[in-house]
């Protein structure tokens, strides 16, 4: 029996295999794996190299102030220190009055007993201004009245406590207090001010009263500072 076959057999049978197409396919495929990674790639070091110049910027054009302030800080001008007067005494009371600070030390020993601003005289007339050098105390008195003239100006001024140390041509230099002087104004009028004194040391009044209380008659002074 002649054998029938099928119009395909052959092309069943003997068809050409189709590894090589698979294998394409496949080739295929990893080329757009590939290709996919390496868009991520690109695309990852794009991103991360914009932060990172980003970054970068920001900490070249980040002034910081705070750290700045922390490394330079802003130095105020400080006051000149006031000078331990009392340090080199070796009485057993003296009395130092600075012009320059306006200021005024009672030194026991070397030891500060009470310091206190002060306001001295007018340099602006020489019977005003106040008298450097070594004094004593040669008096004291309660609740009197000030009365002299400087040849430009007279006054009158009551005081509780006078201790005057020094008379001369133009008359009587000493301690006192000064109501009409406000306590902010002791130590801050300059002596080209026509509002310091006629040459005496004004004080506070409970700067006087203790000076008067502690000081007897004979205590040294020294003044010092302009000539």
């Amino acid at each position: 029996m002649q054998p029938v076959f099928k119009p395909d057999w052959q092309s069943k049978y003997n068809r050409t295999p189709r590894p090589a197409v698979k294998l394409a396919k496949k080739s295929h495929k990893m080329k757009k794996i590939a290709l996919l990674v390496l868009v991520i790639a690109v695309a990852s070091a794009a991103y991360y190299g914009v932060k990172q110049n980003s970054q970068t910027l920001a900490a070249k054009t980040d002034p910081k102030p705070a750290v700045v302030a922390a490394s330079s800080p802003i130095k105020t001008p400080q006051p000149a220190p006031i000078p331990d007067a009392c340090s080199n005494n070796t009485l057993n009371k003296l009395i130092i009055v600075s012009i320059n600070y306006q200021r005024m030390w009672a030194c026991t020993y070397s030891q500060v007993a009470l310091t206190s601003l002060i306001t001295t005289g007018y340099t602006g007339n020489p019977a005003d201004i106040t008298p450097t050098g070594h004094y004593q105390i040669y008096t004291k008195e309660t609740n009197v009245t000030l009365k002299g003239t400087d040849g430009v100006t007279s006054w009158d001024d009551p005081v509780s406590y006078w201790m005057p140390f020094l008379f001369n041509q133009y008359g009587a230099y000493g301690f006192h207090d000064a109501s009409w002087e406000t306590p902010s104004q002791f130590g801050h009028i300059p002596i080209t001010s026509t509002q310091a004194s006629h040459g005496c040391v004004q004080m506070p009044l409970a700067a006087a009263k203790w000076l008067y209380d502690w000081a007897p008659v004979g205590t040294n002074i020294t003044i010092q500072d302009p000539a």
